[in-house]
């Protein structure tokens, strides 16, 4: 589809500008990719935009979040609409879904059939979450494919001033977040300690804007050994019990 007329349709509206959109249909325009996951859709500018450029998109948010506009109606708007599967889940974050799809695509090696070529993380900003699924996502990602994070630099004092919540809650008890958890940008941290240090991460380019974009290179399958090894004693205590 043409950009111009995607940009216009979703103009004004949260929370990808239009030069962002532009990078990003560029992207999977130049890479051919032809499967992408958006966590976070919010409004669903990211899918709309992703959708246009040619790619089937699995957007993925909390089943309690309302959007105004919805997700739906920008979809429909952008003229994008059946290129993208938005999936609600119950669960307390997107972690659990990535688990989930994780699961069903492994084998008893631990080897995950992958599924997409590139995934834009634009969702919960928080280390405990985004820690655990950029791992995930990396996981159901082909060689060559790219992760795309968002708001690198975000952090909950500095972008959220009074509202940020000096508290998280967990099984109904709140948990006090320190000062560090406070200032310091998630994102960042998610980055560096666990993108960056990945094998698999073989290309990575910081964007002004806050954005970072993480290549995943070729890899060999996992091989593990499945076969119980058995010691002496063991095989003993077994013939003794046969007989």
């Amino acid at each position: 589809m043409d950009f111009e007329a995607v940009a216009d349709a979703v103009e004004g509206v949260p929370y990808m500008t239009r030069a962002q959109g532009r990078w990003v249909y560029d992207h999977i325009r130049s890479a051919d990719a032809r499967d992408a996951l958006d966590l976070g859709t919010a409004h669903g500018v990211s899918a709309a935009y992703m959708a246009s450029a040619g790619a089937r998109v699995v957007s993925v948010d909390w089943a309690g979040a309302e959007w105004d506009p919805s997700p739906v109606t920008v979809l429909e708007r952008a003229g994008v609409a059946e290129r993208v599967e938005l999936v609600r889940d119950p669960s307390s974050s997107y972690v659990w879904w990535l688990k989930m799809q994780v699961e069903e695509r492994s084998d008893e090696a631990g080897n995950c059939e992958p599924l997409y070529d590139f995934c834009y993380l634009d969702g919960a900003h928080n280390f405990t979450i985004d820690g655990l699924a950029v791992l995930l996502v990396e996981r159901l990602l082909r060689p060559g494919g790219w992760l795309l994070l968002d708001d690198v630099d975000w952090a909950y004092d500095k972008d959220m001033g009074e509202a940020a919540i000096p508290y998280t809650q967990a099984e109904g008890i709140l948990h006090p977040r320190s000062q560090e958890e406070l200032w310091v940008p998630h994102m960042r941290a998610g980055l560096d300690l666990v993108v960056k240090a990945h094998p698999s991460c073989t290309e990575l380019r910081i964007e002004d804007g806050g954005w970072a974009w993480a290549g995943k290179g070729p890899g060999a399958p996992k091989r593990v050994e499945l076969a119980t090894r058995r010691s002496l004693r063991y095989m003993l205590s077994q013939f003794l019990r046969r007989r």
